[in-house]
C-alpha cells in the first residue's frame, strides 16, 4: 500500500525569501505602473523613441451595429460598454472620430485630447433611405394596414422611402369587411391641433401666428421669443434670438452638458481646437450682460449654442424623442436631425425629404402627413 503523499509548508528561510522576491518586483514594477496610469506611454513613431502623455475618449452611439474609426483606424468595441466605446491611451492632440454603417448617414468629429482627461462626444446615425410605418384609417383583422386604391401611395414615394412592415391594397371601396384604425384617429387628430404647418415662420410672424421670431431686413424683432409655447426639456430650451434658432441651457454648471463646455484657453487656441465659430461665440458672451459665459474650474461654458438650420427658413423644431442632445428641424427641403454639439461643426442629417408635408412629436414618436396620409419616421433600424 502506497503512503499517500505529504504536503508541507514553506520553511521560515524560503518564506522569507519568496516574500523579499515578491517586494522586490513590487518596488522595480511601481514606477512603471505610476508611469502607465498617469497617462505615459512609449511612443515608437518616426523611428524614435519617445514619452508621451495620452488620454481617452467616451464616445457613446444610439445604434449597436456600427463601425467606429479613430484617426481611420478601426476600434474594437469593449465588451463593458453596450453602446458605447471608451477609447484608453490615446495621444494628446487632435483627432478625427467617424461613426458610420452603409444604410446609415456617417457622423464626424474631429476633437482634441488633453492629457489624462476623458473627452465625451455622443453620435448619432439617421437611415439614409427614411423608414415609414404607415397609418391606414383602415386595417384587417389581424391588423394588417389597408389603403384604398385611391389613397395608397404613388411610386414616386418609394424611390425615397421604404415602409416597415406590410399593407394591402383595397381595389374596393367596401369598407364592411375592415376595421377602423384607432391610431389614424389619434394621428390625424394631432394635426388637426398641431400648429406645425408648411407655411414659413416668416409668413407666420406678419400674421401673429409666431412660435419664435425671425428677424428680417424689413423689422427688428424681440432679442428671445415671447410666445408660451416654448419648447424645452428639462433645463435646454429651444429659444430664437436675432434671427438664428439657440439652444440655451437655464441652470448652472454643475450638470451642464460637456459640449456647452471647453478647455479655457486663449482664442487662438480655442479656434484650433474647435473651430472658429465657437471661439467667436466665447469672445461675444465674455462681453455680453444677459447671457454671460460661466466659469467652472479650467472649463468656459457658453449658455447657449446656436443651431444650424442651413441658412433656411425653418416650419417645425422640437427635441428629438427621448434625446436631450438632437435636435428635430423641417427645413425647406425636408426634415432634418441636427446635433447641438458644436465642437468641430454640427453633425446635420436628412431624415426626410421634401417639401410639402407636416410634422409632428408626440409620446416619443414622430409623426408626418403627406398627400393625405400618416405615417411614423422609424429611426432605428437593425442591419440586412
Amino acid at each position: 500500500m502506497h503512503p499517500e503523499p505529504q504536503i508541507g509548508g514553506l520553511s521560515h528561510t524560503h518564506r522569507k525569501r519568496f516574500f523579499l522576491i515578491l517586494v522586490l518586483v513590487f518596488v522595480i514594477t511601481l514606477p512603471s505602473l505610476i508611469f502607465y496610469t498617469t497617462g505615459y506611454r512609449i511612443s515608437f513613431d518616426n523611428e524614435e523613441t519617445t514619452i508621451v502623455t495620452t488620454g481617452g475618449m467616451y464616445i457613446t452611439t444610439d445604434n449597436l451595429e456600427v463601425d467606429v474609426y479613430l484617426d481611420e483606424e478601426q476600434v474594437e468595441r469593449p465588451r463593458l460598454f453596450r453602446s458605447a466605446y471608451y477609447i484608453q491611451n490615446i495621444e494628446a492632440k487632435q483627432h478625427r472620430v467617424v461613426v458610420q454603417r452603409p444604410d446609415l448617414h456617417t457622423w464626424v468629429k474631429v476633437l482634441p485630447v488633453d492629457p489624462y482627461i476623458v473627452v465625451e462626444a455622443s453620435a448619432f446615425n439617421m437611415p439614409v433611405l427614411p423608414h415609414l410605418r404607415p397609418i391606414t384609417k383602415y386595417v384587417t383583422a389581424t391588423g394588417t394596414p389597408v389603403y384604398l386604391a385611391k389613397s395608397a401611395p404613388s411610386l414616386s414615394f418609394y424611390d425615397k422611402a421604404t415602409t416597415t412592415i406590410p399593407y394591402l391594397i383595397a381595389t374596393s371601396t367596401a369598407t364592411t369587411s375592415l376595421e377602423l384604425n384607432g391610431e389614424y384617429v389619434f394621428a390625424s387628430g394631432l394635426f388637426i391641433s398641431s400648429s406645425t404647418s408648411t407655411r414659413s415662420v416668416f409668413e407666420k410672424i406678419l400674421d401673429g401666428m409666431e412660435r419664435f421670431r425671425f428677424a428680417t431686413s424689413a423689422e427688428s424683432v424681440s432679442s428671445s421669443t415671447e410666445s408660451e409655447d416654448v419648447v424645452a426639456s428639462g433645463d435646454l430650451q429651444i429659444v430664437e434670438k436675432k434671427g438664428e434658432l439657440y439652444v440655451v441651457w437655464n441652470s448652472s454648471t454643475n450638470n451642464i452638458p460637456y459640449y456647452f463646455c471647453v478647455s479655457d484657453r486663449a482664442s487662438t487656441s480655442v479656434a484650433e481646437r474647435y473651430g472658429q465659430h465657437v471661439a467667436d461665440e466665447i469672445e461675444r458672451l465674455k462681453i455680453s450682460t444677459t447671457t454671460p459665459v460661466m466659469i467652472d474650474g479650467n472649463r468656459v461654458c457658453r449658455p447657449e449654442i446656436r443651431l444650424d438650420r442651413k441658412w433656411q427658413d425653418v416650419y417645425f423644431y422640437d427635441f428629438f424623442p427621448n434625446s436631450k442632445d438632437l435636435i428635430l428641424m423641417q427645413l425647406e427641403d425636408g426634415l432634418y436631425v441636427t446635433e447641438i454639439d458644436d465642437r468641430s461643426w454640427q453633425n446635420t442629417q436628412l431624415l426626410y425629404a421634401g417639401n410639402d408635408f407636416q410634422v409632428a412629436v408626440e409620446n416619443g414618436a414622430i409623426y408626418l402627413m403627406e398627400d393625405g396620409r400618416y405615417f411614423e419616421i422609424i429611426t432605428e433600424i437593425e442591419p440586412n
